[in-house]
C-alpha cells in the first residue's frame, strides 16, 4: 500500500465541502517597500482590536491542542448507509511570528510563520501525519508564511498563500488565523453575531473587559458542515476566547476554549470536538521592510475548507484507518466464521476501503474463498467486500468466485452470495449478463433457489442502469415473463419483489392487480414493490389500498413502503383520516411510528394528530406508549405548541 501523502490533515473530517471565492481587489495592493512605512492607526474607540507598526515583528510562545471526532455516512452492500468514526487529533507547541507588513487606514497585512516546533504530535484515522523530523521539516518549514489581511477595525478578512506552501502548513496556518482574529469587530460594548467557520455558522456575543480584552463566547452552532444541509442536530456547546491587548493596544495574547458535542435528532453521534489554544506574547524586533517579488495569490476566507490534492483517495485512506490488503488476508485466512472477527462492521468498512485504494490485489482474496469446506459465512462475507467495493476488479473476481464449483457446496449460503450481484453500484454489463445466463441455467434445470436468487440480482443490476440504457427491456422482460408465468402464491411473492428491485415504471401496471390478490404474503409484496419506484402514483396506489387493507402484514408493508417515498401535505392527511378514523390495526404501531418519526420536521398537525390518536390506543406496550409521547412533544413544538 503506498504511503499515505501526508497533505492529509483535520479538515478532511469534513464531507461536506465549502467553496466560495473573496473579491481580489482589495488584496492586489503592492507589498511596503522601505521608505514607505505607513503611519500606526490610532483612534478614540475601541478598534482596531490590535495595533501594529510595519517592519515590527512580534514573537508569540503557542500551545495547540485539537482533539476531532466525526461520525462520516459510509456506503455499505445493499444500497443503504452505514456511520463510521473519522478521528483526528493534533498537539503543537513552539513559536509563531506576527509581522506587520502594511497599516492602511482601510485594513492591515500581517506576514504569520511558525519560527520553531518543541512539540509536533498529528494523527489522523491512526496514520502519523509526522512520522519523522523531515516530514515536519517537509511540512511545517521555517520559511512558508501567510499573509493574514485584516480590516480596519482589525476583524479577519481572509488568509493568503503562495503555492509554494505546503499544503500542510496552509490549512494549520489558516485554522490558526481563524482564532486569533474574530471575523466580525464593531465598536460597541457588545454585541452578537453569527460567525462562519470550518465548523459551521454558530452564534457568539462578543463584550470588550474595559481596554485590557475582549472576550467571546459562542453560544450555540446554527449549521454544522458535519450534519449536511439544512439537516438539524442537537449539541452542547462550551466555548469562550479571550483576545488581549497591552497597554500600547498591541496583541498581548489569545486563550481560546470550546467544546462541542453533537448529536442528531435521533440521539446518533454526529461529531465531537475539543479545542484549546494558548499563545501569549515573547519578544518583539524591528526591522526595515524590502521589496520583495513573493505573491501569494491563493486567497482562502476564514471559514473555507479545501481538500489538497485528491479529496477521494484522502477520503478513503480516513475510511480505512490504517488497515491494508495484506492485513484483510490475514484477517479472513485466520477467521473460523465471520463472528470471530471482532467489529466484523468496522472491518468491512475498513476493508472495502483498503481495496478501492489498491485495486490490481483484489484477485488476492480468491485463495481464502477457494480453500475447501471454509465456512459459507467467510465466503458470504468475502462478497459483501467485494460488493461494497464495486470496481472492475472486484466484479471480475465476484463473477469468477460465483461461478466456480465449490461456490455451491451451501445452496443456501450460494443464493445468498448470487443477491450481492445486486448490491454493486455501478455494475458493469458482463455482471448483468452472467446473472441472466445464471437464471436461465437455473430455470431449465428446475432450480428454483437459483432462479429466484439472480432474479433478486438483476433487478437490483436494472435499477442502477441509466435512464433510456436499451439493457433496461433486456434485462427486465425476463422478471416480466417469471410474474406472469408464476404458479402459485410463492412465486408470485418473489416475482413481484424481484420486479420491484428494479425500480422501474413497468412495476406499476404489473403491481396494481396484486394489490388485491387473495393472498396476504403476495399483497404486502406488491406494496414492497412499489416502495422504489420513482413515479407519484405510486403513492397514491399505496395509500388507496391501506384504506382498503385489513390484514396486518401487509398494512405494515404497505406503510413501510410509504415510509420510503415522499410524503406531501396532501399525502400524510389521508394518513392522519385512516389513522383517526380506526383503520389501523394492532401491531403495527411500529411501523407507523417510524414513518412519523421521520417527518416530524415539517410533518404539520397531521403528524401531531395521527400520535395523540395513537396515544388514545388501548393495550399500548410501555416502550411504544413512551416512543408515542416523546414524539408527541417533539411535534408540538415543531408546531410551537
Amino acid at each position: 500500500m503506498r504511503r499515505p501523502r501526508l497533505a492529509v490533515r483535520t479538515a478532511v473530517l469534513s464531507t461536506l465541502l465549502l467553496t466560495g471565492s473573496v473579491s481580489a481587489w482589495y488584496f492586489t495592493r503592492p507589498t511596503v517597500v522601505a521608505g514607505e512605512a505607513a503611519p500606526v492607526v490610532v483612534s478614540d474607540s475601541r478598534l482596531p482590536l490590535f495595533q501594529w507598526t510595519p517592519g515590527e515583528e512580534r514573537i508569540y510562545r503557542f500551545a495547540w491542542d485539537d482533539l476531532q471526532r466525526v461520525e462520516l455516512p459510509m456506503p455499505v452492500p445493499g444500497g443503504a448507509t452505514s456511520s463510521g468514526a473519522v478521528e483526528g487529533t493534533l498537539h503543537l507547541e513552539g513559536s509563531l511570528a506576527l509581522r506587520a507588513l502594511e497599516v492602511r487606514p482601510d485594513g492591515t497585512r500581517v506576514r504569520l510563520s511558525l519560527k520553531s516546533l518543541e512539540r509536533h504530535d498529528a494523527v489522523l484515522s491512526g496514520q502519523q501525519l509526522f512520522p519523522d523530523a523531515a516530514s515536519v521539516a517537509a511540512q511545517l518549514p521555517e520559511s512558508a508564511s501567510a499573509w493574514v489581511e485584516l480590516d480596519a477595525k482589525g476583524a479577519l478578512l481572509a488568509v493568503r498563500f503562495s503555492e509554494s506552501e505546503p499544503a500542510m502548513f496552509r490549512q494549520l496556518a489558516q485554522t490558526l488565523a481563524a482564532e486569533l482574529f474574530p471575523t466580525t469587530l464593531r465598536d460597541a460594548t457588545e454585541w452578537d453575531v453569527v460567525e462562519s467557520n470550518q465548523t459551521g455558522e454558530v452564534q457568539a456575543r462578543f463584550q470588550f473587559d474595559g481596554d485590557s480584552a475582549l472576550t467571546r463566547r459562542r453560544t450555540r452552532y446554527v449549521t454544522l458542515n458535519a450534519a449536511g444541509k439544512d439537516r438539524p442536530f442537537q449539541q452542547e456547546l462550551r466555548s469562550l476566547t479571550r483576545f488581549e491587548r497591552a497597554p500600547d493596544g498591541r496583541m498581548a495574547g489569545v486563550s481560546h476554549d470550546e467544546s462541542l458535542d453533537a448529536t442528531r435528532t435521533d440521539g446518533a453521534p454526529l461529531m465531537s470536538r475539543r479545542m484549546r489554544l494558548r499563545v501569549t506574547f515573547s519578544a518583539r524586533s524591528m526591522a526595515p521592510l524590502l521589496a520583495t517579488n513573493e505573491d501569494k495569490s491563493l486567497i482562502r476566507k476564514p471559514e473555507q475548507i479545501v481538500f489538497e490534492g485528491d479529496k477521494e483517495t484522502a477520503l478513503l485512506r480516513s475510511q480505512a484507518d490504517g488497515m491494508t490488503v495484506d492485513e484483510v488476508l490475514r484477517v479472513l485466512a485466520a477467521a473460523t466464521r465471520p463472528e470471530s472477527i471482532p467489529e466484523l462492521d468496522r472491518f468491512v468498512r475498513r476493508a472495502i476501503a483498503a481495496l478501492k485504494l489498491e485495486p490490481g490485489r483484489t484477485r488476492e482474496l480468491a485463495a481464502s474463498f477457494l480453500r475447501p469446506g471454509v465456512n459459507p459465512g467467510l465466503r458470504e462475507l468475502t462478497m459483501d467486500v467485494l460488493a461494497g467495493t464495486g470496481h472492475g476488479e472486484a466484479q471480475a473476481l465476484m463473477r469468477e468466485l460465483l461461478q466456480a464449483p465449490v461456490a455451491r457446496e451451501h445452496e443456501t449460503s450460494y443464493g445468498l452470495m448470487l443477491q450481492r450481484a445486486g448490491f454493486l453500484e455501478a455494475p458493469e454489463p458482463e455482471t448483468a449478463r452472467m446473472l441472466t445466463t445464471l437464471r436461465e441455467q437455473a430455470r431449465a434445470g428446475n432450480d428454483v433457489a437459483t432462479r429466484r436468487a439472480s432474479e433478486y440480482a438483476l433487478g437490483g443490476v436494472v435499477s442502477k442502469l441509466p435512464s433510456g440504457d436499451p439493457n433496461v427491456a433486456t434485462y427486465l422482460r425476463p422478471l416480466q415473463d417469471s410474474l406472469r408465468d408464476a404458479k402459485d402464491p410463492q412465486d408470485r411473492m418473489h416475482a413481484l419483489r424481484a420486479l420491484g428491485n428494479t425500480r422501474q415504471e413497468a412495476v406499476l401496471d404489473a403491481a396494481q392487480p396484486y394489490l388485491r390478490d387473495d393472498s396476504t404474503e403476495v399483497r404486502a409484496a406488491a406494496a414492497e414493490s412499489l416502495r422504489g419506484v420513482p413515479q407519484e402514483v405510486a403513492t397514491r396506489m399505496l395509500l388507496d389500498s391501506l384504506v382498503q387493507e385489513p390484514e396486518r402484514l401487509v398494512q405494515a408493508a404497505l406503510l413501510d413502503a410509504l415510509d420510503a417515498r415522499r410524503l406531501d401535505g396532501a399525502d400524510l392527511e389521508r394518513l392522519r383520516a385512516w389513522v383517526v378514523s380506526g383503520g389501523m390495526v394492532s401491531g403495527v404501531e411500529a411501523t407507523l411510528l417510524n414513518l412519523i418519526t421521520h417527518r416530524i420536521e415539517g410533518g404539520g398537525a397531521p403528524v401531531l394528530q395521527m400520535l395523540q390518536a395513537l396515544a388514545l390506543r388501548p393495550g399500548q406496550h410501555s416502550s411504544t406508549r413512551a416512543r408515542i409521547m416523546s414524539l408527541m412533544a417533539q411535534s408540538s413544538a415543531e408546531l410551537g405548541g
